[in-house]
C-alpha cells in the first residue's frame, strides 16, 4: 500500500521519534556504562566473583590478596612419579604450581569494560543483577616439569645386561643377566602435566607406564654353557695305551679348553688339539717300542741272523680324536674317565725274513789292522780295547751313519775309560787326558771303511804324523766342550753291514761284514810334499837327578799329503772319489837332562845330535 498526503508524514514523523530515542538510549547507555566504569576505575565490579570468591570493588592488588586468602594453595603439596616401584617427588613449589592471578584479574577486570557500549552495559546489568563468576585457571613452569620428569624417567630406565661368563680360578662362572627397562618419555610429561592441571592444592601419585626389555643372552643360556665347560675338566682323564695307563690332570684338560661365543648368543666349548698332540707325542716317547731290524753276527766266524721284532707306536692323529671326542662327550653330559689310545705295529725296515735270505751272501767287506804297544799313553791299551768292544757287533742300516763318538761315546770313567795321551794345542800331553790313545781305534775303522768303498762322512788328520798310521790316512777324536771332532761314514749300500771289532793285547782289527755289491776300491799313492825335518833337543834341568832325562816332546817330521780314493759300482758307475788331504805339522822333540855341575845353566837347550859324548 502507498501512503500519501498527511499519513505520509505522520509515519515519517514517527519513525523519526523511534530512531531519536534509539539513539538518546544508546548515548545514554555508553554514557551510562562509562560513567559506571569510571565510577569503579581500577577496581572489580560489583557482582564479580573469582572462583567463587567475591572480589568486588577491590582493586588488583586487593583481590589478589583475598583470593589467596580464601582460595587453597597450589604450591604446597607435590607430585610423586611412579616407575616400575620407584617413587620421586616433585614439589609444586619447585616447578612455579599456583594459580594463574594474572590471567583471572584480567578477566575480572575486564568485566563491563569490553569497549562495546551496548555489550559493556549489558554486561555490567547482568553482572549488577545476577552477578558473575570468573573462571580459575592453574599455572606452572612446564620446561621444569618437564626437565624433571625426563631425569625421573631416565633415572628408571636401564640398559639390559647380557649374561656373561668368567673364568676366576680355572673354573668357569655364570654372571647373571638383568633386564632392562625403556620410558616414554613424551608420554610421562603429558601424564605428569594432566595430574597438576587442577585446582588441588592435594599430593597426587602417577604411574608411569615402562617396557621390560629383555638380554640378548639369558642367564640360564651362560649357566648351561658353564657347566658344559666344568664338565669337561671336572675330575682327569685316565688314556690306556701299549698296556700302560697315564693320567691326564684335571688342571691340564682344564688349560686346553676355552668357551668360545658364537653369533646366536651362545657359547661353544672348544678344546684346543694342539697341546693334546704335544701330550701325545710326550707320552708317545715313554710308551712307543720302536721296531728293531734284523741284523746279522757272528757266531763262531760264521754270519748269523739276529731276529728283528715288531715294534708298536700310539697313532698320533686317531689318538687326539679319542681324547677330543671323550672331552666333548664330558661336555654333553655323558662321564668318561678314561679312553684307549688307538695304537699300530711298526714292522722293521729290515725283517728277519729279508735277512735269512740274505744270510748265505754274507762275507767279509774289509778289514783293517793298527799295532800298538799298550802303555801309559793309551792307558795300558784300556782306551783301545774298551771302544772296540763298544763299537764291536754295531749294525749298520743302509742309509744309516755310523759316528764314532755317538757309539764309543760318551768317553768317561763311568763308561770304561781311562787317561792316557793326546795332542792339546800343538803339543803332546803325555798323561791325565780321559780316554787318550783312542785314535788308534778311530782311524781302524775308518780305514776299514774306506776300503769298504762306503761314503766317508767326516775326517780329520792328527796335528802331526803317527807312524803307524798309513799315510794321510789316520783319523783323530777329539772332545773339547761343545766342539766335537769324529769319523763318520754312511753305509750307502743297500743291505745292512755289521761291524766287528777285535781288540788284542798289540793289536786292533776291525772287519765290516755285509752283502758284497762288487764295488771296487782303489787308492793312489800317497803325494808328499812340503817336507821339514824334526829333531830333538836336550834341555839342561835343576829339577832332575844328574844325568837323569824325562821325555817332553816327542819328534815328528812336517809334511803334506794327498791320496785319492775312487769308488767304482759294478757297472763301472763311479760313486766316491775322495781326495784327502793332510798337514802334518812339524814338531821338535824336548828331553829334560838333569844338570851335573859343569853343565851348561839350567834352562839352556841344544840339539840331542849335538850332545858332548862322555
Amino acid at each position: 500500500m502507498r501512503l500519501t498526503g498527511p499519513r505520509r508524514w505522520a509515519w515519517r514523523r514517527a519513525t523519526f521519534a523511534f530512531l531519536a530515542t534509539l539513539a538518546a538510549l544508546f548515548v545514554f547507555g555508553g554514557v551510562f556504562a562509562a560513567g559506571y566504569a569510571r565510577l569503579h576505575d581500577g577496581r572489580v565490579l560489583p557482582g564479580v566473583e573469582v572462583g567463587g570468591v567475591s572480589v568486588a570493588g577491590l582493586d588488583r592488588r586487593a583481590a589478589e590478596a583475598e583470593l589467596r586468602r580464601v582460595l587453597p594453595d597450589l604450591r604446597t603439596g607435590s607430585l610423586t612419579v611412579r616407575i616400575a616401584g620407584r617413587d620421586a617427588v616433585i614439589r609444586y613449589s619447585d616447578i612455579g604450581r599456583d594459580y594463574d592471578m594474572r590471567r583471572m584479574l584480567d578477566d575480572a577486570l575486564l568485566i563491563g569494560r569490553l569497549g562495546d557500549p551496548i555489550a559493556d552495559i549489558q554486561q555490567q546489568l547482568r553482572t549488577f543483577v545476577n552477578g558473575l563468576s570468573v573462571r580459575t585457571s592453574v599455572t606452572w613452569d612446564a620446561q621444569r616439569l618437564s626437565t624433571r620428569v625426563i631425569a625421573i624417567a631416565r633415572a628408571a630406565e636401564a640398559a639390559a645386561v647380557d649374561a656373561s661368563i668368567s673364568r676366576p680360578a680355572g673354573l668357569y662362572v655364570a654372571n647373571p643377566s638383568a633386564d632392562g627397562r625403556a620410558v616414554d618419555e613424551t608420554a610421562a610429561v603429558a601424564l605428569a602435566a594432566a595430574a597438576i592441571d587442577n585446582l588441588s592444592s592435594a599430593d597426587v601419585t602417577i604411574e608411569i607406564p615402562s617396557e621390560t626389555i629383555r638380554p640378548a643372552i639369558s642367564s640360564a643360556q651362560a649357566q648351561a654353557a658353564a657347566d658344559r665347560a666344568n664338565r669337561v675338566a671336572a675330575e682327569p682323564l685316565f688314556v690306556t695305551a701299549n698296556g700302560t695307563t697315564q693320567t691326564i690332570a684335571a688342571a691340564t684338560i682344564n688349560a686346553w679348553e676355552r668357551l668360545e661365543a658364537t653369533p646366536g648368543g651362545d657359547w661353544t666349548v672348544v678344546v684346543e688339539p694342539g697341546p693334546i698332540g704335544q701330550f701325545i707325542e710326550l707320552l708317545a716317547a715313554q710308551l712307543d717300542v720302536a721296531p728293531t731290524n734284523a741284523s746279522f753276527t757272528l757266531a763262531r766266524g760264521t754270519p748269523a741272523v739276529v731276529v728283528g721284532t715288531v715294534g708298536r707306536r700310539i697313532e698320533r692323529d686317531g689318538a687326539v680324536s679319542t681324547i677330543l671326542a671323550a672331552l666333548e662327550q664330558r661336555a654333553n653330559g655323558t662321564s668318561i674317565a678314561g679312553v684307549d689310545l688307538p695304537v699300530v705295529s711298526v714292522l722293521p725296515e729290515f725283517t728277519t725274513a729279508e735277512a735269512q735270505k740274505m744270510i748265505s751272501r754274507i762275507e767279509l767287506l774289509s778289514s783293517w789292522t793298527t799295532l800298538y804297544t799298550p802303555s801309559p799313553l793309551n792307558g795300558f791299551g784300556v782306551n783301545i780295547t774298551r771302544p772296540t768292544e763298544l763299537i764291536d757287533g754295531t749294525v749298520i742300516e743302509p742309509g744309516a751313519q755310523f759316528d764314532f763318538v755317538d757309539v764309543a761315546g760318551p768317553i768317561t770313567e763311568e763308561n770304561g775309560y781311562t787317561d792316557g795321551a793326546a795332542i792339546v794345542n800343538g803339543n803332546t800331553k803325555l798323561d791325565g787326558v780321559l780316554g787318550g790313545g783312542l785314535c788308534s781305534t778311530s782311524t781302524t775303522v775308518f780305514n776299514a771303511a774306506l776300503r769298504a768303498g762306503f761314503q766317508i762322512d767326516e775326517r780329520r788328520a792328527h796335528f802331526y804324523y803317527i807312524d803307524r798310521y798309513p799315510v794321510g790316512l789316520d783319523a783323530t777324536i777329539w772332545i773339547s766342550g761343545s766342539r766335537v771332532t769324529t769319523v763318520a761314514f754312511t753305509n750307502d749300500s743297500e743291505y745292512p753291514v755289521l761291524v766287528r771289532g777285535i781288540a788284542t793285547e798289540r793289536k786292533v782289527t776291525f772287519e765290516i761284514w755285509g752283502v758284497p755289491d762288487d764295488r771296487q776300491v782303489s787308492f793312489s799313492e800317497p803325494q808328499v810334499w812340503d817336507q821339514s825335518e824334526s829333531w830333538t833337543e836336550i834341555e839342561y834341568t835343576d829339577d832332575l837327578p844328574p844325568g837323569e832325562t824325562e821325555r817332553v816332546e816327542f819328534a815328528f817330521d812336517g809334511f803334506k799329503s794327498l791320496v785319492t780314493r775312487t769308488v767304482t759300482a759294478a757297472d763301472g758307475r763311479l760313486l766316491h772319489q775322495d781326495t784327502f788331504r793332510s798337514s802334518y805339522n812339524r814338531v821338535i822333540g824336548l828331553v829334560l837332562l838333569g844338570r851335573n855341575p859343569d853343565d851348561p845353566p839350567a834352562g839352556t837347550r841344544i840339539r840331542q845330535d849335538e850332545l858332548p859324548h862322555p
